[in-house]
């Protein structure tokens, strides 16, 4: 009998599943490399989670992946300190952070691995060149904006945030989720795949598999997808990469109509809980 080539006898780094999973294999389409990278599906806990890291995982990301520009700081409008301590994680060069000390937050604190140096901005908000392992602290909100998915040990990245979350703080991660609408209509071509980078794709189930592991829950998940689930992953199909999808590429490839649908779909699918992205809302367990 022929082996079944989709196939691979595998674990998943999440469950902990060792079993034939499906396989996949998906191409760098960020910067239009074309190089070829295998991903596989758990069965037991969804997650899409590449087979294996690439030990060069650095070369693929760029000063075009995202912005290390350090943004204009403007002084707070209102004159009341909001003490909230804040702790954002993956934050390159920190301009959310400095949209909360804009509305009054005083107590800012960033990290990213991939910064060239620290980072201050005044008093108030500072950014380490480090992962948050090496944190210390207790934070009221921490904050991961796509950048969970890029993270190698994402049960030891949990375990750190439950070390550092007050009792009673917040904990939300934004990211891909899977399954979903657009991966159901490109395959491959869905653009959240953003192979290598994303090493992980997770699922409700693989998240709640995580968070009982590490003595966290989840209160809430909020299904935030775009539209770039159908406008990047057409133009992944046509072979464009992803630094040339600026407005002029979308107005010449799609209809102004087409857009419209594009969008009222998307607001569709959040609602159904079955968009490509979502805010995972997570707090300790027994609290």
């Amino acid at each position: 009998m022929k082996k079944d080539q989709n196939v691979l006898y595998c674990k998943c780094r999440i469950c902990g599943d060792e079993a034939e999973h499906k396989i996949y294999r998906v191409r760098e389409m960020f910067f239009g490399t074309g190089q070829e990278f295998t991903y596989f599906e758990c069965d037991k806990c969804q997650c899409l989670q590449i087979l294996e890291i690439p030990e060069n995982l650095g070369d693929f990301y760029g000063r075009d992946y995202y912005s290390f520009e350090k943004p204009q700081v403007q002084e707070p409008v209102a004159s009341k300190r909001i003490e909230k301590r804040i702790l954002d994680v993956g934050c390159g060069a920190g301009s959310w952070l400095v949209e909360k000390y804009a509305e009054g937050h005083v107590n800012l604190l960033g990290c990213d691995p991939f910064i060239e140096d620290d980072i201050s901005y005044g008093s108030c908000i500072h950014i380490k060149k480090c992962t948050i392992h090496e944190i210390r602290g207790c934070f009221d909100l921490i904050r991961l904006h796509d950048s969970f998915e890029h993270m190698s040990d994402p049960y030891e990245v949990l375990r750190s945030i439950d070390r550092l979350l007050d009792p009673q703080g917040t904990c939300l991660i934004t990211m891909p989720v899977f399954p979903n609408a657009a991966y159901d209509v490109f395959g491959v071509y869905w653009y959240q795949w953003d192979a290598p980078r994303h090493l992980f794709l997770h699922s409700v189930k693989s998240m709640e598999c995580l968070c009982a592991r590490t003595g966290m829950r989840i209160e809430n998940v909020i299904f935030n997808s775009g539209d770039k689930q159908f406008t990047s992953s057409l133009l992944y199909r046509k072979g464009i990469p992803y630094v040339k999808h600026d407005d002029m590429l979308i107005r010449n490839e799609f209809s102004m109509q087409e857009l419209v649908e594009f969008k009222s779909l998307t607001e569709e699918l959040n609602k159904k809980g079955y968009g490509d992205h979502a805010v995972f809302v997570i707090a300790k367990d027994g609290v």
